[in-house]
């Protein structure tokens, strides 16, 4: 068990002193890996009684074996960072070859003809990747409409035709806004494209064409989760890529 985990199992237990004591070493971990129980009992300006007795409420016979424990959770975590950096290095590479190898010709065409250009992203990590898509596709001249929140997304649905064309950019592909979108957008005859998680989701479901993102989860200290964002920016720039090889493609044919 972590030490913030028997902290908190045993928060009760503690009083002032030992709360400060706890501040400290949670500040200092990997400093109080090597200190001596003196040299704690004089920063914190306690007595090695009192550091002893906090120990003990955390389950430990005294302070050597909760700085043994202290240090081993402190090697544990150094080499879970390496194993964490490897991982989502690896994810990048993954994640972009995945899309170089995805065939875009008909999305290509699709972004060539259309009349109008629309995107739309969920969140902010997702409507940042739309800006950039946006800034990108200007340079070979197609210009798309960002579309911020639901109001502004319900108000173009209003004059949507079969003659455009929307990216739907989502995580899960599952939320309420975008999947009613890709809905009415279906039944106009819009021709639309999802950006998603790789995984069964209803918003893929409901579009033309879909490109995938692989977002690398990990979890960091104090249980709370995160999950990489890279991937929606090297679709959006894989894409505009792609998009300017087949117009020089098309323009050699001719």
């Amino acid at each position: 068990m972590r030490l913030e985990e028997l902290i908190n199992k045993n928060y009760d237990k503690l009083n002032e002193n030992d709360k400060m004591i706890w501040q400290y070493i949670q500040e200092n971990k990997k400093k109080c890996c090597d200190i001596s129980i003196e040299e704690l009992a004089k920063i914190c300006s306690i007595s090695r009684t009192t550091i002893s007795r906090f120990t003990q409420k955390l389950s430990f016979h005294g302070f050597r074996e909760f700085k043994l424990h202290l240090k081993l959770e402190c090697e544990n975590d150094k080499a879970q960072d390496a194993l964490l950096l490897d991982d989502v290095c690896n994810n990048f590479v993954r994640c972009i070859q995945t899309v170089k190898n995805t065939d875009m010709d008909e999305i290509c065409e699709h972004i060539r003809c259309a009349k109008r250009l629309f995107v739309f992203g969920t969140g902010e990590t997702q409507y940042a990747a739309a800006q950039m898509l946006k800034r990108m596709f200007m340079s070979v001249n197609r210009f798309f409409v960002t579309l911020y929140g639901r109001s502004e997304l319900t108000m173009a649905l209003e004059d949507m035709s079969d003659k455009d064309l929307a990216i739907l950019i989502s995580l899960s592909g599952e939320t309420e806004p975008v999947v009613s979108a890709a809905k009415a957008m279906r039944i106009k005859g819009v021709y639309t494209i999802s950006i998603t998680r790789i995984s069964d989701n209803t918003l893929s479901r409901l579009c033309r064409a879909n490109l995938y993102i692989q977002p690398n989860p990990f979890i960091r200290r104090g249980g709370v989760s995160f999950e990489t964002c890279s991937s929606y920016f090297n679709i959006a720039e894989i894409l505009c890529v792609k998009y300017m090889l087949y117009i020089k493609r098309k323009n050699e044919k001719n």
